[in-house]
């Protein structure tokens, strides 16, 4: 187990360090220079002397390469820059607008694993019966509609013609209700696609016909074995999910004028402040990458043949 995880983490940090390079190298390949942004942000009529001296201060003067391994020196010593925006901290600007977003896809994850697993059961179970044509309709709207245009919808139904819930109330529970559905819908629409197909290919194994002649219950079957062997493509896909989730919040929390690190991203992204974009994507991509080891972890652990599979003993 040990020496699987540690392969795992292994591919994770260069897959990781090959993020962040890319990431480093087409922010700062833009034909806006952030120096020239900075400059007429905060000067009246800089003139190309006051830019140039900028850029030194900045760095950006250095070769690409150069500026990169000035910005990882930082990292690993827990500094990643100044916000050019904010002018605070880039890791303080992060610290404030994370547990929004993370309280967004909490709960979002949360109405996904709720959704999905028993309504996909109830599918598999009665297969091609009208329930099971409904969901196929339902989940496929679910999975086609775009992330924007569901907010809305929710924000217009549910907190202007029908003010059932608020969106302004920052920090209370029903402030979070619609943008984590915005959220979920799609997901769990998707999850409950592939559990559905998951758990029908694993009622034709030979041992679920092996516990149907023991004895065992239909529900015990379903439940307790089919389902088990059917989580660990859905634990991979469900953790994937939550690193999209993060990556992707930035539509919902414009939408619903949340403060999370992805509308960060959109500002700092316009105002084109290199330090908040870079440290805003190396936290998307550490959660990301996070996300998979745990899905690795979680999949090993229910299903130990992976581990032989994987080359160990």
């Amino acid at each position: 187990m040990l020496g699987y995880i540690s392969n795992r983490i292994m591919g994770l940090i260069i897959v990781l360090i090959g993020v962040t390079v890319l990431a480093f190298i087409f922010s700062n390949i833009s034909s806006v220079d952030p120096a020239e942004a900075f400059a007429r942000r905060n000067i009246l009529n800089p003139t190309p002397e006051q830019i140039e001296e900028i850029r030194e201060e900045m760095g950006l003067n250095l070769p690409v390469y150069r500026q990169y391994f000035n910005w990882l020196q930082g990292v690993l010593r827990g500094e990643l820059g100044t916000s050019l925006l904010t002018r605070n901290p880039v890791r303080v600007d992060l610290a404030e607008k994370i547990p929004a977003t993370l309280s967004i896809v909490g709960l979002a994850s949360f109405w996904i694993i709720i959704i999905t697993v028993p309504l996909s059961v109830l599918s598999a179970v009665n297969k091609d019966s009208f329930f099971d044509h409904t969901l196929r309709i339902v989940t496929t709207f679910g999975i086609s509609i775009p992330n924007f245009w569901l907010g809305f919808i929710l924000l217009v139904a549910f907190a202007i013609m029908l003010p059932i819930f608020s969106v302004v109330d920052y920090g209370s529970l029903k402030s979070l209700i619609l943008p984590s559905l915005t959220i979920a819908i799609p997901m769990a629409s998707s999850s409950i696609r592939l559990l559905r197909a998951t758990i029908l290919e694993n009622m034709k194994k030979d041992f679920v016909t092996y516990a149907k002649a023991r004895g065992i219950s239909k529900n015990k079957i379903i439940w307790q074995h089919v389902l088990k062997n059917s989580l660990p493509p859905m634990i991979t896909v469900f953790c994937q999910y939550l690193g999209y989730m993060i990556a992707g919040s930035a539509i919902v929390e414009a939408v619903f004028s949340w403060p999370g690190i992805g509308s960060h991203l959109v500002s700092a992204i316009i105002a084109r402040d290199l330090p908040t974009i870079n440290g805003c994507l190396l936290i998307i991509a550490v959660i990301f990458v996070f996300f998979n080891l745990l899905a690795d972890i979680l999949n090993s652990a229910i299903n130990p043949k992976m581990l032989s599979e994987a080359g160990e003993v």
